[in-house]
């Protein structure tokens, strides 16, 4: 993988096209300080297919859209036609001179589709507007249900229907998830196949089942259990049922996530007296805690693309603010990416390796929301609600 240091995204663009090399992915390591201009200077179709286009590449944080009557004056240029719930585009940058057309049935869809397109073109960005956020909605009588939706806050979709507690979805790669069922006084992990809804029950053990995280090949589920009248992390091998015990302490162990090539987990544990983050390998050694001051964290979500975790962190307010540490490299300094007030919980990373989803909470509503890591910006694509515990899906 080859590195491209860079100080804006316009920068990015023209260096990304003037270094051009024979890879299959670029990781962008210096973050950007403005993104680069974007108009549509032709048109030909309805103004909502127009106006829906805009809106997308808006969604998507990798561009700053201008107006109509300013669109001549980006530094990339699309000339875009709508029909038959399709889009073709022309798209001119530094360097590029690229002809697309989208797929789906509908309007939504094909915005989404063609969005992908030119991030994946120009940025080589991983698909993440096509992919789906999980989360979990309230229902009657205190029940939980996981649902989905797009980042434009269309394709809802109800993934579950135990009538009961479903919650902390966890997706491993874009066909599965693993979740935590609360039914009839026990706890379950829960494997989903998404594409054919078929659901396998992967551990129902006395005790405790709780905080899976399906690793990205497939194979392994890392979870928390309870033996011994403690909680440890376990991973489960789902080819054979073998149960892997990675940790063993008197602390309490919960919430682990996958590094990018499956050989190591973050995790919580308690074991300095507050949660705390940790790294453990998939081999059994020792867990090393990751160099984050401060108050308690939580939440740990390893992105495969960027190499880094982000987490919530209990602020001096007694708030959570949302952190990044690079795994990457040795000395990496946590950074605060929320800046804005309230409670800020349970990051998940997208498919670009730069965004962030997580929830919210102010004026006791709970929305789900999505944060720029780069620029420190924010956008709610949900409206005022109880939701909790997104996650976002990979793009494969």
């Amino acid at each position: 993988m080859s590195k491209l240091k860079v100080t804006t995204l316009a920068t990015m663009l023209i260096a990304a096209i003037l270094l051009a090399q024979p890879v299959q992915k670029t990781e962008v390591i210096k973050q950007a300080i403005d993104n680069p201009t974007i108009g549509i200077n032709a048109f030909n179709g309805p103004k909502e297919a127009r106006a829906k286009l805009e809106s997308m590449l808006a969604l998507s944080g990798w561009f700053n859209v201008l107006p109509e009557n300013q669109a001549g004056k980006a530094q990339i240029l699309l000339q875009a036609a709508a029909g038959n719930a399709q889009y073709a585009i022309n798209l001119q940058a530094p360097g590029h001179k690229l002809e697309l057309k989208s797929n789906g049935q509908d309007l939504d869809y094909a915005a989404r589709d063609i969005v992908d397109q030119i991030l994946a073109k120009l940025f080589n960005v991983q698909a993440f507007c096509t992919t789906k956020i999980a989360y979990v909605q309230p229902g009657r009588n205190d029940e939980k249900e996981i649902c989905s939706i797009f980042i434009d806050n269309t394709g809802f979709e109800r993934l579950t229907k135990n009538v009961a507690i479903s919650t902390e979805p966890s997706w491993g790669h874009a066909g599965a998830l693993v979740y935590t069922l609360a039914k009839n006084n026990a706890l379950h992990i829960i494997l989903m196949d998404i594409k054919n809804k078929r659901q396998r029950i992967i551990s129902s053990a006395r005790g405790l089942n709780s905080s899976a995280a399906l690793s990205r090949n497939g194979q392994y589920v890392a979870l928390s259990m309870s033996f011994d009248n403690q909680v440890d992390l376990y991973a489960i091998d789902l080819a054979t049922n073998n149960r892997i015990r990675m940790t063993r302490d008197k602390a309490v162990e919960s919430s682990p996530c996958w590094s990018p090539d499956g050989s190591r987990v973050c995790f919580v544990s308690d074991m300095p007296g507050i949660p705390k983050l940790y790294v453990v390998s998939t081999k059994g050694e020792k867990p090393q805690r990751l160099p984050i001051g401060g108050g308690e964290c939580v939440s740990p979500d390893w992105s495969h693309v960027s190499n880094k975790i982000c987490y919530a962190q209990k602020a001096s307010n007694g708030q959570y603010v949302i952190g990044v540490i690079d795994m990457g490299e040795p000395n990496a300094t946590p950074e605060i990416v929320t800046l804005a007030a309230g409670n800020w919980e349970a990051p998940s990373w997208a498919p670009d390796g730069r965004h962030i989803v997580c929830t919210r909470e102010t004026a006791r509503t709970r929305e789900i929301t999505v944060v720029d890591t780069w620029l420190r910006t924010f956008k709610t694509l949900t409206g005022k609600g109880q939701f909790s515990l997104p996650a976002w899906q990979p793009a494969r």
